[in-house]
Protein backbone atom coordinates (compact mmCIF):
# COMPACT_ATOMS: atom_id res chain seq x y z
CA UNK A 1 0.00 0.00 0.00
CA UNK A 2 1.04 3.64 -1.01
CA UNK A 3 -0.37 7.02 -0.70
CA UNK A 4 -2.38 8.20 -3.43
CA UNK A 5 -3.06 12.12 -3.75
CA UNK A 6 -5.53 13.81 -2.50
CA UNK A 7 -9.43 13.02 -3.65
CA UNK A 8 -7.52 9.72 -5.89
CA UNK A 9 -9.59 7.86 -3.28
CA UNK A 10 -9.09 3.95 -2.81
CA UNK A 11 -7.24 2.24 -5.86
CA UNK A 12 -6.41 -1.29 -6.56
CA UNK A 13 -3.91 -2.70 -9.33
CA UNK A 14 -3.11 -6.75 -9.93
CA UNK A 15 0.51 -7.41 -10.17
CA UNK A 16 0.61 -10.61 -10.95
CA UNK A 17 -0.12 -10.78 -14.73
CA UNK A 18 0.90 -9.16 -18.10
CA UNK A 19 -1.93 -7.53 -20.03
CA UNK A 20 -4.30 -4.65 -19.87
CA UNK A 21 -6.02 -6.71 -17.24
CA UNK A 22 -2.91 -6.82 -15.12
CA UNK A 23 -2.42 -3.04 -15.20
CA UNK A 24 -5.48 -0.76 -15.35
CA UNK A 25 -7.08 0.34 -11.95
CA UNK A 26 -9.82 -1.23 -10.00
CA UNK A 27 -11.39 1.80 -8.10
CA UNK A 28 -13.26 0.91 -4.29
CA UNK A 29 -16.62 1.85 -5.69
CA UNK A 30 -20.13 0.30 -4.97
CA UNK A 31 -20.82 0.34 -8.69
CA UNK A 32 -17.27 -2.37 -9.15
CA UNK A 33 -18.92 -4.96 -7.22
CA UNK A 34 -18.91 -7.56 -9.03
CA UNK A 35 -20.13 -10.45 -6.52
CA UNK A 36 -21.25 -10.06 -2.78
CA UNK A 37 -22.13 -13.71 -1.50
CA UNK A 38 -19.57 -14.56 1.26
CA UNK A 39 -17.27 -11.33 0.58
CA UNK A 40 -17.17 -8.48 -1.98
CA UNK A 41 -15.29 -8.44 -4.76
CA UNK A 42 -14.72 -5.34 -7.68
CA UNK A 43 -14.01 -5.69 -10.99
CA UNK A 44 -13.49 -3.76 -13.89
CA UNK A 45 -14.05 -3.65 -17.98
CA UNK A 46 -10.94 -5.63 -18.68
CA UNK A 47 -11.92 -8.85 -16.51
CA UNK A 48 -9.47 -8.03 -13.64
CA UNK A 49 -10.85 -8.51 -10.32
CA UNK A 50 -9.65 -8.55 -6.01
CA UNK A 51 -11.94 -10.45 -4.02
CA UNK A 52 -12.48 -10.13 -0.24
CA UNK A 53 -11.75 -6.62 -0.17
CA UNK A 54 -14.05 -5.79 2.84
CA UNK A 55 -11.67 -6.24 5.96
CA UNK A 56 -9.01 -3.85 4.40
CA UNK A 57 -11.71 -1.40 3.41
CA UNK A 58 -12.71 -1.54 7.22
CA UNK A 59 -9.36 -0.96 8.61
CA UNK A 60 -8.90 2.05 5.89
CA UNK A 61 -12.25 3.17 7.38
CA UNK A 62 -11.73 3.30 11.24
CA UNK A 63 -8.16 4.63 10.28
CA UNK A 64 -9.69 7.54 8.35
CA UNK A 65 -7.55 6.88 4.98
CA UNK A 66 -9.04 8.13 2.19
CA UNK A 67 -6.43 7.66 -0.79
CA UNK A 68 -4.06 5.28 -1.28
CA UNK A 69 -2.66 2.82 -4.10
CA UNK A 70 -3.04 -0.98 -3.53
CA UNK A 71 -1.16 -3.48 -5.23
CA UNK A 72 -2.04 -6.97 -4.97
CA UNK A 73 0.13 -10.25 -6.46
CA UNK A 74 -3.28 -12.49 -6.40
CA UNK A 75 -7.04 -12.22 -7.15
CA UNK A 76 -7.71 -11.94 -3.16
CA UNK A 77 -6.72 -10.05 -0.10
CA UNK A 78 -4.61 -11.84 2.22
CA UNK A 79 -7.03 -13.51 4.88
CA UNK A 80 -4.58 -13.06 7.55
CA UNK A 81 -5.78 -13.70 10.81
CA UNK A 82 -9.45 -13.11 9.46
CA UNK A 83 -10.15 -9.56 11.13
CA UNK A 84 -8.98 -6.21 10.58
CA UNK A 85 -6.77 -5.72 13.24
CA UNK A 86 -3.22 -6.57 11.37
CA UNK A 87 -3.85 -3.91 8.40
CA UNK A 88 -4.01 -1.34 11.23
CA UNK A 89 -1.11 -2.80 12.78
CA UNK A 90 0.58 -1.86 9.18
CA UNK A 91 -1.08 1.45 9.33
CA UNK A 92 0.19 2.36 12.32
CA UNK A 93 3.61 0.99 11.90
CA UNK A 94 4.20 3.13 8.88
CA UNK A 95 2.28 6.14 10.04
CA UNK A 96 -0.51 7.98 8.20
CA UNK A 97 0.02 11.39 5.94
CA UNK A 98 -2.15 14.46 6.56
CA UNK A 99 -3.51 16.15 3.36
CA UNK A 100 -4.09 19.23 2.89
CA UNK A 101 -7.65 18.95 1.32
CA UNK A 102 -10.66 19.10 3.63
CA UNK A 103 -11.75 15.38 4.42
CA UNK A 104 -15.15 15.08 2.66
CA UNK A 105 -17.84 13.16 4.20
CA UNK A 106 -21.54 11.94 3.34
CA UNK A 107 -24.71 12.87 4.88
CA UNK A 108 -27.68 11.18 4.54
CA UNK A 109 -30.03 13.14 2.82
CA UNK A 110 -32.88 11.03 2.00
CA UNK A 111 -33.38 7.29 4.15
CA UNK A 112 -32.12 4.30 2.42
CA UNK A 113 -34.42 0.63 3.07
CA UNK A 114 -32.77 -2.29 1.76
CA UNK A 115 -35.14 -4.98 2.58
CA UNK A 116 -34.75 -8.67 1.59
CA UNK A 117 -37.35 -11.30 3.34
CA UNK A 118 -36.27 -11.20 7.14
CA UNK A 119 -33.12 -9.53 6.32
CA UNK A 120 -32.57 -5.35 6.09
CA UNK A 121 -30.42 -2.40 6.31
CA UNK A 122 -32.32 0.86 7.09
CA UNK A 123 -29.99 3.58 7.17
CA UNK A 124 -31.56 7.20 8.28
CA UNK A 125 -30.40 11.03 7.94
CA UNK A 126 -28.58 12.04 11.87
CA UNK A 127 -25.90 14.37 12.52
CA UNK A 128 -23.41 11.60 12.87
CA UNK A 129 -22.62 8.24 12.09
CA UNK A 130 -24.33 5.56 14.22
CA UNK A 131 -24.22 1.45 13.98
CA UNK A 132 -26.70 -1.24 15.32
CA UNK A 133 -26.26 -4.39 13.63
CA UNK A 134 -28.95 -7.45 14.74
CA UNK A 135 -27.53 -11.22 13.97
CA UNK A 136 -29.77 -14.56 14.25
CA UNK A 137 -28.60 -17.75 13.95
CA UNK A 138 -30.65 -19.96 16.40
CA UNK A 139 -30.11 -23.13 14.71
CA UNK A 140 -26.33 -23.01 16.03
CA UNK A 141 -24.23 -21.95 18.78
CA UNK A 142 -24.08 -18.26 17.28
CA UNK A 143 -27.60 -17.75 18.42
CA UNK A 144 -29.02 -14.24 18.44
CA UNK A 145 -26.83 -11.51 18.84
CA UNK A 146 -27.08 -7.63 18.80
CA UNK A 147 -25.24 -4.13 19.72
CA UNK A 148 -24.66 -0.84 18.94
CA UNK A 149 -21.03 0.65 18.00
CA UNK A 150 -19.44 3.73 18.51
CA UNK A 151 -16.32 4.38 16.40
CA UNK A 152 -15.56 7.34 18.90
CA UNK A 153 -14.48 4.34 21.55
CA UNK A 154 -11.12 3.37 21.25
CA UNK A 155 -11.92 -0.05 23.40
CA UNK A 156 -15.07 -0.50 20.80
CA UNK A 157 -13.21 -0.15 17.96
CA UNK A 158 -10.43 -2.45 18.79
CA UNK A 159 -13.21 -4.75 19.43
CA UNK A 160 -14.44 -4.62 15.75
CA UNK A 161 -11.25 -4.60 14.52
CA UNK A 162 -10.09 -8.23 15.62
CA UNK A 163 -13.38 -9.94 15.62
CA UNK A 164 -12.66 -12.80 12.82
CA UNK A 165 -14.58 -14.21 10.02
CA UNK A 166 -17.36 -17.20 10.74
CA UNK A 167 -19.12 -20.13 8.97
CA UNK A 168 -20.74 -22.93 9.96
CA UNK A 169 -18.82 -26.53 8.93
CA UNK A 170 -21.88 -27.17 6.27
CA UNK A 171 -21.00 -24.49 4.66
CA UNK A 172 -16.79 -25.12 3.89
CA UNK A 173 -17.56 -28.04 1.20
CA UNK A 174 -20.01 -25.44 -0.70
CA UNK A 175 -17.63 -22.40 -0.01
CA UNK A 176 -14.13 -24.44 -1.26
CA UNK A 177 -16.31 -25.75 -4.42
CA UNK A 178 -17.39 -22.35 -5.72
CA UNK A 179 -13.55 -21.19 -5.70
CA UNK A 180 -13.69 -19.43 -2.02
CA UNK A 181 -11.69 -19.53 1.26
CA UNK A 182 -8.83 -21.09 -0.47
CA UNK A 183 -6.40 -20.23 2.38
CA UNK A 184 -9.10 -20.44 4.89
CA UNK A 185 -8.30 -22.58 8.45
CA UNK A 186 -8.89 -22.46 11.99
CA UNK A 187 -6.35 -19.71 12.47
CA UNK A 188 -7.71 -17.37 10.83
CA UNK A 189 -11.70 -18.06 10.69
CA UNK A 190 -14.45 -18.77 13.71
CA UNK A 191 -15.56 -22.23 12.68
CA UNK A 192 -19.23 -23.40 14.45
CA UNK A 193 -20.74 -26.93 14.16
CA UNK A 194 -24.60 -26.65 15.66
CA UNK A 195 -23.37 -26.06 19.08
CA UNK A 196 -19.79 -26.80 19.08
CA UNK A 197 -17.40 -24.29 18.40
CA UNK A 198 -14.22 -26.09 16.76
CA UNK A 199 -11.40 -23.57 17.41
CA UNK A 200 -9.59 -24.42 20.62
CA UNK A 201 -8.63 -20.92 21.62
CA UNK A 202 -12.13 -20.03 21.98
CA UNK A 203 -13.63 -16.80 21.05
CA UNK A 204 -11.96 -13.22 21.31
CA UNK A 205 -15.14 -11.75 22.26
CA UNK A 206 -18.39 -13.12 23.71
CA UNK A 207 -19.99 -10.66 20.58
CA UNK A 208 -17.50 -11.32 17.96
CA UNK A 209 -20.07 -12.96 15.83
CA UNK A 210 -22.01 -9.60 15.29
CA UNK A 211 -19.14 -7.55 16.17
CA UNK A 212 -17.48 -9.49 12.89
CA UNK A 213 -20.84 -8.38 10.81
CA UNK A 214 -20.24 -5.17 11.99
CA UNK A 215 -16.90 -4.86 10.29
CA UNK A 216 -18.11 -6.36 7.47
CA UNK A 217 -20.97 -3.60 7.02
CA UNK A 218 -18.24 -0.76 7.70
CA UNK A 219 -15.56 -2.14 4.88
CA UNK A 220 -18.78 -2.54 2.71
CA UNK A 221 -20.38 0.73 3.25
CA UNK A 222 -16.60 2.43 2.94
CA UNK A 223 -16.95 1.38 -0.91
CA UNK A 224 -18.62 4.69 -1.20
CA UNK A 225 -15.19 6.49 -0.35
CA UNK A 226 -15.80 8.32 2.32
CA UNK A 227 -17.44 8.59 6.11
CA UNK A 228 -21.24 8.48 6.25
CA UNK A 229 -23.59 10.70 8.56
CA UNK A 230 -25.96 8.26 9.49
CA UNK A 231 -27.96 6.17 11.48
CA UNK A 232 -27.54 2.76 10.28
CA UNK A 233 -29.57 -0.49 11.63
CA UNK A 234 -28.54 -3.76 10.07
CA UNK A 235 -30.80 -6.88 10.51
CA UNK A 236 -29.21 -9.98 9.98
CA UNK A 237 -26.96 -8.42 7.31
CA UNK A 238 -24.43 -9.69 4.39
CA UNK A 239 -22.46 -8.66 1.69
CA UNK A 240 -25.05 -8.42 -0.71
CA UNK A 241 -27.22 -5.76 1.32
CA UNK A 242 -24.32 -4.49 2.48
CA UNK A 243 -23.49 -3.82 -0.84
CA UNK A 244 -26.79 -2.36 -2.50
CA UNK A 245 -27.05 -0.08 0.91
CA UNK A 246 -23.83 1.65 -0.69
CA UNK A 247 -24.62 1.81 -3.98
CA UNK A 248 -28.01 3.36 -3.19
CA UNK A 249 -26.15 5.89 -1.06
CA UNK A 250 -23.58 5.95 -3.88
CA UNK A 251 -26.64 7.07 -6.06
CA UNK A 252 -27.71 10.00 -3.55
CA UNK A 253 -24.37 10.92 -3.79
CA UNK A 254 -23.75 10.98 -7.79
CA UNK A 255 -27.43 11.71 -8.89
CA UNK A 256 -26.45 12.10 -12.86
CA UNK A 257 -24.79 8.30 -12.16
CA UNK A 258 -28.66 7.52 -10.85
CA UNK A 259 -30.94 9.15 -13.68
CA UNK A 260 -28.68 7.30 -16.51
CA UNK A 261 -28.68 4.07 -14.63
CA UNK A 262 -32.94 5.00 -15.10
Amino acid sequence: MNPAPADAGILFMRRDGDGDKFRSTIAASPENVVRSDHGTTLGNAFGASIATVEHLLAALAISQIDNAFIDITGPEIPILDGSAAPFLEGFETAGVRVQSSPRSSFEVAEAVHIVDDDRAILIEPADDFSLKVEIDFEDCLIGRQSLSISLRDAEEIARIASARTFCRLYEVDALRRAGLIRGGSLENSIVVDGERLLNGAGLRDSHEFVLHKALDLLGDLYLLGMPVRGAVHAIKPGHDLNCRAALALYRQLHPARQAAAV
